[in-house]
Parts: C-alpha cells; sequence; structure tokens
C-alpha cells in the first residue's frame, strides 16, 4: 500500500468514525433514530472493514463511501430499507449509555412529564443542558416566564451556547420584552456571526420597534446570505 492510499484509508476511517459520532448525538439530543443515517454508518464501516479483510486497495474506499451515501438516501423510498435491519444492529452500541427519558417524554409530546424528568435531573445535577431542556418543556406548556428562568440558569453554567440566548430571546420577544429579546439575538450572534435565523429574527424586532438604523445593518448582512429573507426583510424595510 502506497502513501496515498494510506492516506485515503486514514481519513475515510476518521470520516466514518465523526460521521457515526455525529448519528450517536443526534439520537441523543432528538431521543429518535435516523434509519438513513444509520444505514450510511454502516455501510461506510463494512467498507473499511472489507477493503483491509481482502487487502483491497484502498482507492476503492473513493466509490465505497460515495456509494454508502447513495445506497442511505434510496433506503428510505425502496426495498434497500431490509439493510436498516443491519444498521440497527449495529448501532444499538453507538447508542449505549444515551438514553434522556426527559428527552423521550418531550419528542413524545409529554411535556409535563418531561418537565418533572428535567426538574428532577436538575435536582441530581444542575446542567446547562437540563435546564434548556426544562427551558423548552415549559415554552411547550406555555409557561414563558419559567422558560426564561430556565434559559437564564442554563446560560449562567454554560454562557457559550448559541441557541440558548436565541431560545431566550424568542421567549422575551413572546412576552412582549422587546428590547431584552434584541439582547439575548445580539449574544447570539456575537457568539455564531453566521447564525441566519438570529439576525433574521433581531431584524425584524427592530423593524417592530422602529429601529430603521439597525434593522438595514442585519439587512446588508443577511444580503450576502440568503436571498430570500433578505428580499422579504426588504418589503417591510421599505414599509416602514
Amino acid at each position: 500500500m502506497n502513501v496515498i492510499g494510506y492516506i485515503i484509508l486514514v481519513l475515510s476511517i476518521l470520516f466514518t468514525l465523526v460521521w457515526c459520532f455525529r448519528v450517536r448525538e443526534k439520537a441523543r439530543n432528538e431521543q429518535r433514530t435516523e434509519k438513513g443515517m444509520e444505514l450510511q454508518g454502516f455501510l461506510m464501516t463494512v467498507s473499511i472493514v472489507l477493503v483491509l479483510l481482502l487487502h483491497l486497495s484502498p482507492f476503492h474506499l473513493l466509490w465505497m463511501l460515495p456509494a454508502s451515501f447513495i445506497l442511505g438516501l434510496l433506503s428510505m423510498t425502496t426495498p434497500l430499507r431490509i439493510l436498516w435491519i443491519f444498521s440497527s444492529l449495529y448501532f444499538t452500541v453507538w447508542y449505549i449509555g444515551i438514553s434522556n427519558e426527559g428527552r423521550k417524554h418531550y419528542v413524545a409530546g409529554d411535556y409535563d412529564k418531561a418537565i418533572e424528568v428535567f426538574k428532577e435531573d436538575i435536582r441530581k445535577k444542575p446542567t446547562a443542558e437540563a435546564y434548556f431542556n426544562l427551558g423548552l418543556a415549559y415554552g411547550k406548556t406555555e409557561q414563558q416566564e419559567k422558560e426564561i428562568a430556565a434559559y437564564e440558569q442554563a446560560i449562567k453554567l454554560n454562557p457559550n451556547v448559541s441557541s440558548t440566548y436565541f431560545n431566550l430571546g424568542t421567549a422575551y420577544n413572546d412576552t412582549g420584552h422587546k428590547q431584552k429579546a434584541i439582547a439575548a439575538f445580539n449574544d447570539a450572534i456575537k457568539l455564531n456571526s453566521d447564525y441566519i435565523k438570529a439576525r433574521y429574527t433581531v431584524c425584524k424586532i427592530y423593524i417592530e420597534v422602529g429601529d430603521r438604523e439597525n434593522a438595514l445593518k442585519e439587512y446588508e448582512i443577511l444580503q450576502g446570505k440568503d436571498k430570500r429573507i433578505s428580499e422579504e426583510l426588504e418589503l417591510l424595510i421599505n414599509s416602514m
């Protein structure tokens, strides 16, 4: 095996590991499986194993990995769905230890039960993630004041998560606290300057409160990022 072959093999292994951990993280956060992604991860792993076991050239991975993605996509609407059986067995190993009871209730729409579980999690070990999830559940039950308090606690424990500031801004906006909402959205943007949804939302609030100058600033930034959104905002700004 030459140097280029080793490079292709190593990069393929790293990419497959990153992909499988991404699927695991998605399942942990959303408490649901993504069968197409699972199958892609499974087939990529099988490709690497076959190359190693059969002493094939790593150059085969240049078509095997893309084929894994295509087969994963096709499995959503074709009889290839039967392959999910094997990928599910494979990913049971990846999913060990990621069950989140509160998220399960949240995804199932049982928000009151989810709140109970998240509060119990916080009692045992207060974490930013638990407070964030509690805020989500409070938001679904229209308990905005408690939702805001939960997000603020999450920020105290971890002030570096842009989505927490975004959700806090949304909660403030829903309760009519426009300036606090603006501050929260801007905090989200400071952490992630490409947070298009935050820029779009704060621009709309600037328009609502009559702050044309700041609305134009956000509009100009969004012009080069999302044409559809910028066109919508242009109409709103011109109607001010």
